[in-house]
């Protein structure tokens, strides 16, 4: 009879040790200083996985940024827009461009204008054309 032995009998066991809590105070303002994983690995000898995962229970995951190009027109500029819209002083964005490049110092495009007009929630539509139709018709 052949005898079966495990597996797990050959893999080498690894335990794992808790960090002192002083340590782990150390690391977390570590990372509350803005210090990478690495940096963090070489001061205080502690593996990086295990730096990562106290950062993750400690949730100092920075907001999320959404990057690009900063908006050319304020918040308030984009709400003078629409309520010049919506009053019926100005019919569309070319004009609303000018409207506001009156008053601006950097001009802005019509494409600026009919974005901030989109996030408004105002879209453009195409009107039907109806035939004229006449009493003789």
């Amino acid at each position: 009879m052949v005898e079966v032995t495990s597996i797990t009998s050959f893999l080498p066991t690894t335990i794992m040790h808790s960090i002192p809590s002083a340590q782990h105070a150390t690391i977390i303002s570590l990372l509350h200083e803005d210090y990478s994983v690495h940096q963090i690995q070489s001061k205080t000898g502690v593996g990086k996985s295990t730096i990562g995962r106290i950062k993750k229970e400690a949730n100092l995951d920075k907001e999320n940024n959404k990057g690009g190009r900063p908006s050319k027109l304020s918040p308030c500029d984009q709400q003078s827009i629409i309520c010049q819209i919506t009053t019926g002083k100005l019919d569309n964005a070319v004009q609303a461009a000018n409207f506001i490049n009156s008053i601006l110092p950097n001009p802005v495009c019509t494409q600026t204008v009919r974005n901030v007009l989109k996030e408004g929630g105002f879209c453009s539509i195409i009107k039907k054309k109806h035939p004229l139709l006449k009493r003789h018709h």
